[in-house]
């Protein structure tokens, strides 16, 4: 009888994260315990130990996970090539990874936030850095000339809540969504605005 080989430490805790995920998602922070994820990860207490202190730690890597996501949709733009179309495809590459994310997105836009002071700054991290992003590419657009001016900061805010609003909902009410759709609104709300002035 063959012995089952080991699993490398990386991919033990890469499982056990996975197993955490599933676990917050259907449960919710605060219902989830360390059992529940052992359980799901088919692991040993001892084990689990080995890789997390606690529940809010391996809460914490499966944030930083959904996070990172996140953050790879995003192709970097090429000043060199049309941008509009590159803005159009990282939009569409966000959403979708939202989408195929699920119930992990709205652990990403609900469960995060208020968990506990840490978790908060975590969030307020990410939203940071991703309005960051925003900015600097809003002023990129302001230097080519495709971008008027306006409160770059203030811009960013709306422009990821364009973005994070109709998906949180979609994901809330379980309804079916149209990426391109909401790819198009929201390129026609930028291009053009809503009011004829």
């Amino acid at each position: 009888m063959s012995r089952a080989r080991p699993i490398d430490p990386d991919a033990r805790r890469a499982l056990l994260v996975a197993a955490a995920r599933e676990v917050f998602a259907e449960k919710g922070y605060h219902a989830a315990s360390v059992a529940d994820i052992i359980d799901g990860a088919g692991v040993a207490r001892g084990t689990f130990y080995n890789y997390f202190e606690s529940k809010r730690s391996i809460f914490q890597a499966v944030l930083a996970d959904l996070l990172d996501g996140v953050v790879d949709a995003v192709a970097p733009i090429d000043v060199a090539r049309p941008i509009p179309p590159q803005v159009r495809e990282n939009l569409a590459r966000v959403v979708s990874m939202l989408l195929e994310m699920g119930d992990g997105a709205r652990i990403l836009f609900t469960d995060a936030a208020g968990i506990d002071a840490e978790g908060t700054e975590t969030l307020g991290e990410f939203y940071g850095a991703a309005t960051g992003r925003i900015e600097r590419a809003l002023r990129t657009g302001q230097e080519l000339g495709l971008v008027r001016e306006c409160d770059v900061e203030l811009t960013a805010s709306c422009l990821l809540g364009l973005l994070k609003e109709p998906v949180y909902q979609g994901l809330l009410r379980r309804r079916p969504f149209d990426v391109d759709g909401l790819v198009d609104t929201i390129f026609a709300i930028v291009g053009g605005g809503l009011m004829r002035v």
